[in-house]
């Protein structure tokens, strides 16, 4: 049973963040907000396992949180780290379109301003 839970955790979030890379041509202040709440996550995730250590008893029957925090890393830490992955190989990938793009239309700007050169002589 616990294992189908953290196997859940882990699908939902990864299917969350992948429909928003999916939709992130309307969606860019959403996927940069769930960006930083990620990177929030991350930067609490010493603290949130210390405190889920000392109470670890009202949401479970072991105790899975040790000093280490290899259980947080693992069910938190590691799909927060490949999704914001994801998120920034996404924008920088739209960014690279975006350069292309406007490359192209200053090639096309360009040339015809030499073929409207070329008529008037």
């Amino acid at each position: 049973y616990q294992r189908r839970v953290r196997e859940a955790v882990v699908s939902t979030q990864s299917t969350g963040c992948l429909v928003i890379l999916c939709h992130r041509a309307s969606w860019h202040g959403l996927s940069g907000f769930i960006f930083m709440a990620l990177l929030a996550l991350m930067y609490f995730a010493q603290y949130l396992n210390t405190l889920a250590a000392e109470r670890y008893a009202l949401f479970s029957r072991e105790q899975y949180f040790d000093s280490d925090g290899l259980f947080i890393t693992l069910i938190v830490l590691l799909p927060c780290t490949i999704n914001c992955i994801l998120f920034i190989i996404s924008w920088l990938l739209q960014s690279w379109n975006l350069m292309a793009d406007i490359k192209c239309r200053q090639i096309r700007i360009s040339q015809a301003a030499s073929a409207g050169d070329k008529k008037r002589d």
